[in-house]
């Protein structure tokens, strides 16, 4: 049977398959390697990305200080549980990306086939009710079974309860969402389809790791909480 490329559901899984297995065989090779790529997806993102969403230069003081919160703090979180986490629980540092990761797959199937109830139309036609309860079971299903067994994971006591997970896999799921929202909403102003051309069916990097960065800062912010109290 013959593939044919231009169908954008092969696209998507393909850049999918090829940039997963690129960022995660960096992650298992080495730290250094893990934080390079990081810092080359922040560069790429700054200059060619999200300098297209916002409305100062690169050279406006306002773009920096903007840009300080989104896109590069997202970043520096990724790299801090990578330097601070790796070491003691080799999967926890990739969690924003997996669970971010799963909640797209989940409300892309059910989005894909039973999706009828849009959420935003005006802001991104495609996501659904029906889709974002895809992503929610998607991310419950991946937490009950792998959330226990990460021993650095914030509150992993509290997380042994089932009404636990299923209101920290709704949060999650939810700021997984409002990622994809918020810059769903920027290409909406600006007239953008894409973020960039770089990844076939998905766009730019920005389409790719916006739901990730968001969770990212969820994260953290669950880390400084547990660290305070």
């Amino acid at each position: 049977m013959k593939l044919n490329l231009n169908n954008e559901n092969l696209k998507r899984f393909l850049t999918s398959s090829i940039l997963g297995f690129c960022f995660f065989a960096a992650y298992f090779h080495s730290l250094l390697l893990f934080v390079f790529i990081l810092f080359a997806l922040l560069l790429i993102i700054l200059f060619f990305e999200w300098s297209r969403l916002i409305d100062f230069s690169i050279y406006n003081y306002k773009f920096w200080l903007i840009s300080f919160f989104y896109p590069i703090l997202p970043i520096l979180i990724l790299i801090y549980l990578a330097f601070c986490y790796r070491s003691q629980d080799f999967i926890f540092p990739l969690y924003p990306f997996i669970v971010s990761w799963i909640a797209d797959t989940g409300g892309y199937i059910l989005g894909k086939f039973i999706g009828k109830h849009k959420i935003c139309p005006s802001i991104s036609p495609g996501k659904s009710w029906e889709g974002l309860f895809g992503g929610y079971v998607f991310v419950l299903l991946f937490n009950i079974f792998v959330l226990p067994g990460i021993k650095s994971f914030p509150f992993v006591l509290y997380l042994k309860s089932i009404w636990v997970l299923l209101l920290f896999s709704f949060l999650v799921t939810i700021v997984s969402f409002l990622g994809d929202i918020f810059i769903s909403k920027l290409k909406r102003i600006k007239g953008l389809k894409d973020t960039g051309v770089l990844l076939p069916g998905h766009g730019g990097l920005l389409d790719r790791f916006d739901s990730v960065f968001f969770v990212s800062l969820l994260l953290f912010f669950i880390i400084v909480i547990n660290k305070v109290f």
